[in-house]
């Protein structure tokens, strides 16, 4: 195999294996579908985030806001689903 196909190869390989850790940091990844139903209507995610946070609604809203300003263009339902997904990650620690 010449070495500039070589090096091609390579290089996608890289960036291939890059881009996908990269998305896993930064948890790109749909929240799982185990801890929240897909057909869950968004009143029930909501209030399911707001029971995570002791009934503190302030703090699930402050949550649902830093979703939305660090992954724009998602829908409504995953800003919720991403936060109850987080809290619930966080508290398997």
């Amino acid at each position: 195999m010449p070495p500039i196909i070589l090096a091609i190869v390579i290089l996608v390989v890289v960036v291939v294996v890059l881009s996908r850790s990269r998305r896993r940091r930064l948890g790109l990844r749909s929240p799982r579908a185990s801890s929240t139903s897909q057909s869950r209507s968004l009143p029930q995610t909501k209030k399911q985030l707001i029971r995570l946070n002791g009934g503190n609604r302030d703090v699930a809203l402050r949550l649902v806001e830093q979703l939305r300003r660090r992954y724009p263009d998602r829908s409504e339902q995953w800003y919720w689903e991403k936060a109850i997904f987080d809290i619930e990650r966080d508290r398997r620690v």
